[in-house]
């Protein structure tokens, strides 16, 4: 009788395993229209929101519970906030801890390309990219080798030499949440065009949560940005910032595919 009991009590568990691996975009994010979820799965999705003080109401992706994004991070002077929606296909299954080790490898940002309008080409976005020791240290470092496991949480300081802005200062959050990790980056010093500071400290505030799905590698991401006036004037700002969360998509995607 014991022995029947312990079978059940694995039947069970192993049920529960299946099902939380059985996890689909349409349960993720149920009150999101079919036509989204469509240009998510190919391609994927963005929207952009122009305001002085966001209503919760005016945001088209609102995912379910289990999924962590900290909207205290919109701010009264953010000016723009991007959706973003898209799956990652992948012809193999793809383990939390690769998507883990994909965000780690800040050095293959180098090089990573977009298409310039103005320069009518493809053209590289990071002409440099590296790791820095911290804030108040900007001494650059190598990536450590693919870890094992996954840490709790983990601190990352980058540098990027953007073709448009010069050199640019991030610090990027990695922490574990449920199914999925959640990636957080955020510009620790101002962002320039010309020395004149664009994007003020804090200003640029990425947010995505990553899942490994039966379908693919989900991503969704709120970005808040926060703007200089003249520059809201004279720069397309979703459309800039967009080039760089396109950008930062590609370069999961190619670090998942090539581990």
């Amino acid at each position: 009788m014991k022995k029947i009991f312990c079978i059940i009590l694995l039947l069970f568990f192993l049920a529960g395993l299946a099902f939380a691996e059985d996890r689909t975009l349409q349960e993720l994010f149920p009150s999101v229209s079919e036509a989204v979820l469509q240009q998510a799965r190919n391609g994927g999705y963005s929207h952009a929101i122009k305001t002085d003080r966001l209503a919760s109401a005016a945001l088209t992706i609102k995912p379910a519970g289990g999924i962590s994004i900290d909207r205290g991070g919109i701010k009264s002077n953010t000016a723009y906030i991007i959706e973003s929606l898209l799956m990652l296909k992948n012809d193999k299954p793809v383990t939390k801890l690769a998507v883990y080790n994909a965000l780690c490898k800040i050095r293959t940002l180098q090089g990573m390309v977009y298409f310039s309008s103005t320069r009518g080409r493809r053209t590289a976005l990071f002409e440099e990219a590296s790791r820095v020791a911290g804030e108040n240290n900007l001494k650059k470092q190598n990536d450590p080798p693919p870890a094992q496991a996954i840490p709790s949480s983990e601190t990352i300081f980058i540098m990027v030499k953007d073709v448009n802005f010069g050199n640019c200062f991030y610090r990027a959050e990695i922490k574990a949440e449920g199914g999925g990790i959640r990636y957080t980056l955020a510009n620790f010093k101002s962002i320039n065009y010309l020395f004149i500071p664009v994007i003020k400290t804090g200003n640029l505030f990425i947010q995505l949560y990553i899942e490994s799905l039966d379908e693919g590698v989900l991503i969704y991401g709120l970005t808040c940005v926060g703007a200089a006036d003249f520059a809201d004037k004279q720069v397309d700002i979703p459309s800039t910032i967009q080039k760089r969360l396109d950008v930062i998509y590609e370069w999961i995607n190619s670090n998942i595919k090539t581990p």
